[in-house]
């Protein structure tokens, strides 16, 4: 079974070395063309499958940790667990804490797989590969990721409500460079971005206009409706750099 390789970008983990990563929404179209069906991760067990953790993806090196890649609630996830007794797991606890805590994030991780079965399919304009058995092999930090890029939760919960606007308006941040990096590549090509992407892109907007109605409806005091605003926007602003 060839092994294929998609990038996770960790953003958070813990002190006890617990993360918690996004690895696809199974609906989703992603950079690779691939889509997800029910199931695609949990066919094996309905809880999910383990991998080890290992450098590199380096087959002969002593596992750091292990990955339980799970489905819930149309999104396949992967509970990362670092082993802190011994000197490899604490060692990479250190430096992605290292790495998170200090300017831009930098390191990245990437999981293998095979494909147990796969289909293509056309969707309007784009031949894409649907997935319905995918067997992950192992996660491992890299020095470039493959593949389209994920996000990561943290496993000690949402936090503040501050945090999560924070966490939102960078992944926000991502999603817009991965845009203009594909509206490019289309640009380039001479071809237009797919009306299922502009359709999730109008999607997000909608969100968007949704939480900050619902941030102003909360007090009838204009200026509080104005500096909600204000707040979500500026936020977004400085994340993007504008």
């Amino acid at each position: 079974m060839k092994t294929e390789f998609k990038s996770i970008h960790v953003e958070k983990m813990d002190d006890a070395g617990n993360g918690l990563a996004r690895l696809a929404t199974l609906a989703a179209i992603d950079h690779d063309g691939d889509t997800y069906s029910p199931g695609a991760f949990s066919w094996k067990n309905a809880g999910g499958q383990w991998a080890p953790m290992l450098p590199a993806h380096d087959r002969k090196a002593m596992p750091f940790g292990k990955a339980r890649v799970y489905e819930d609630g149309g999104v396949a996830y992967a509970e990362l667990h670092l082993n802190l007794d011994i000197t490899a797991g604490k060692e990479w606890h250190s430096q992605l804490r290292f790495d998170l805590a200090t300017g831009q994030p930098a390191q990245e991780w990437s999981y293998g797989f095979g494909i147990g079965e796969a289909v293509f399919e056309q969707r309007g304009d784009e031949r894409v590969r649907v997935l319905k058995q995918v067997d992950v092999h192992e996660v491992s930090p890299v020095v470039r990721g493959a593949g389209f890029g994920t996000a990561t939760l943290s496993m000690k919960g949402r936090g503040s409500f501050a945090e999560q606007l924070d966490d939102a308006i960078a992944e926000l941040d991502d999603l817009v460079g991965r845009a203009g990096d594909i509206a490019k590549l289309r640009d380039d090509q001479g071809r237009d971005m797919s009306k299922a992407r502009l359709a999730q892109l109008a999607e997000v907007k909608s969100r968007l206009d949704t939480l900050l109605a619902s941030a102003s409806a909360g007090s009838g005091d204009p200026v509080a409706k104005a500096m909600a605003a204000s707040f979500l926007t500026r936020a977004a602003q400085r994340r993007l750099g504008r």
